[in-house]
């Protein structure tokens, strides 16, 4: 029993030490930021598909394991770059305080602004819908949808509660699928700006705002998107 305790002792420890060398060679190699800055660029590069754990592991000299210590899957990857094209537009518009109208009208501007970067060309437009991604962002992201739906409807006095909210996101997001659908097969009569239209404006009916207060937040958006040309700068979205 002794000896069978102490194997189990020993046997830990190594296994700690271990974990504790592997943390500290990720640290010092600040491994996270290499795995995208090569992600980054397969993406470009090889597209989605063409983009595996095994290309980023042999060019980085790394297991897949040390991919996924950081990283669960692509998604999670594609995710970084999308969440800081965001967070950049956000900041971007916020950069004109006098130019301000509403929350609703904020992001009419953010999603005018992400859709023309992001359906630029056929590979942005992979990265961001391709199938496998639309999957798991449709779950993954249904809070921070509903949280969108609660700001404006917050800014407009009105009332609701976070099952109703939950249920719009979900719209919201089953109504985006169906437009780029739509998009696809007919680019030569819908264009990329009535695609952002009838998503905002989807977003407005949602939040029950009345149709002049939509409208003319859509027209105020478009205006200041077409008066200001985005300047930012994007990992993987050309």
């Amino acid at each position: 029993m002794v000896l069978a305790g102490q194997s189990t002792f020993v046997l830990t420890v190594h296994i700690n030490i271990k974990g504790v060398r592997y943390l500290k060679e990720t640290e010092s190699r600040n491994l996270k930021e290499e795995i995208l800055a090569v992600t980054s660029r397969m993406f470009l590069e090889y597209g989605y598909n063409g983009t595996t754990f095994q290309k980023i592991a042999d060019e980085l000299n790394i297991t897949k394991g040390a991919i996924t210590y950081h990283f669960k899957n692509k998604f999670m990857i594609v995710e970084t770059f999308i969440d800081d094209l965001f967070r950049q537009i956000k900041e971007y518009v916020d950069s004109f305080p006098d130019e301000y109208k509403n929350r609703y009208w904020r992001h009419c501007v953010v999603y005018i602004y992400a859709y023309r970067k992001i359906m630029s060309t056929p590979k942005n437009m992979e990265l961001f819908y391709h199938k496998d991604q639309q999957l798991i962002w449709q779950e993954h992201k249904l809070t921070m949808v509903a949280d969108i739906y609660e700001e404006i409807e917050k800014d407009f006095h009105k009332s609701f509660d976070r099952t109703d909210l939950q249920m719009k996101a979900y719209m919201d997001m089953g109504a985006r699928s169906k437009l780029f659908e739509t998009y696809q097969r007919n680019p030569e009569v819908f264009t990329l700006d009535q695609y952002c239209y009838y998503h905002i404006y989807l977003l407005g009916v949602l939040c029950k705002l009345d149709e002049m207060t939509i409208q003319e937040n859509i027209r105020d958006a478009f205006a200041f998107a077409n008066a200001h040309t985005l300047d930012i700068q994007s990992s993987i979205f050309e």
